[in-house]
């Protein structure tokens, strides 16, 4: 073979593995795709209902969740979250006799925590795209107080369960998705409509007073506790690796 002949075949060879390169690393290369399973987390902002709304204003909190996509349109549902709507702080003594010189500071929290598992109709994808649900679960109102020195780095040393109570809940809910991040997130803002039970036990702020000989009086309230909440959140969209 001349050089001629020769140097025009190396050509040819070093061209054919530059154009082949990229096509079988393209066809080994895994390739990003969404998975099944999207996570919201947000704020919530509960809005008391009916007899609920006498003594509670407003409440407020985080919660989060998973939706497994069972198609490209419904899906599973299931969430967890809390709020709280209420909470007092006093500074009291001790106790009596020696124990009256140290002052200590008593914070009663009231919150609810709540669990809940459904259906919703409309998932997170690449377009801006409303969805709507049901789900069932549970509600738990609970009072808590907790004691503190007045002069320490706001660690309590004592607590106790003044009140707890929980109750079926049946939710509705709605909202909008709003793509962010290339579509691998989704702007989710939402609304849900709960109704806790028939007759649920609960304190709220004043409920707990002291008499005149410094004996506490608890006056539970016991009606319905309904609540619209207000969801502000993100949808993430976790990827999976897949090869072409």
């Amino acid at each position: 073979m001349s050089p001629h002949a020769a140097r025009h075949v190396a050509l040819l060879l070093a061209t054919s593995l530059v154009a082949t390169h990229p096509l079988a690393a393209q066809e080994t290369a895994p390739a990003m795709v969404p998975g099944p399973i999207s996570i919201p987390v947000g704020l919530q902002i509960g809005i008391p209902q009916g007899e609920f709304a006498q003594g509670v204003k407003v409440a407020g909190g985080f919660g989060g969740g998973l939706i497994y996509a069972m198609n490209g349109v419904v899906g599973l549902r299931t969430d967890l979250g809390v709020m709280i709507y209420g909470s007092e702080r006093r500074r009291v003594p001790l106790g009596g006799g020696a124990l009256g010189l140290i002052n200590v500071d008593v914070t009663t929290t009231n919150s609810i925590f709540g669990g809940n598992i459904g259906a919703q109709v409309g998932l997170p994808g690449p377009t801006a795209k409303p969805y709507l649900g049901g789900m069932i679960g549970f509600s738990a109102f609970t009072t808590t107080s907790s004691v503190e020195g007045s002069n320490s780095s706001n660690v309590p040393f004592a607590s106790s369960t003044n009140s707890n109570d929980g109750t079926f809940a049946k939710t509705v809910l709605g909202g909008f998705y709003i793509p962010i991040a290339s579509g691998r997130a989704m702007l989710d803002l939402g609304a849900r409509y709960t109704w806790n039970g028939e007759k649920v036990r609960y304190l709220t702020e004043g409920d707990i007073v002291e008499d005149s000989n410094g004996d506490l009086i608890v006056t539970p309230r016991e009606t319905r506790a309904d609540l619209l909440t207000i969801f502000i959140g993100v949808t993430f969209r976790p990827s999976l690796s897949r090869r072409k």
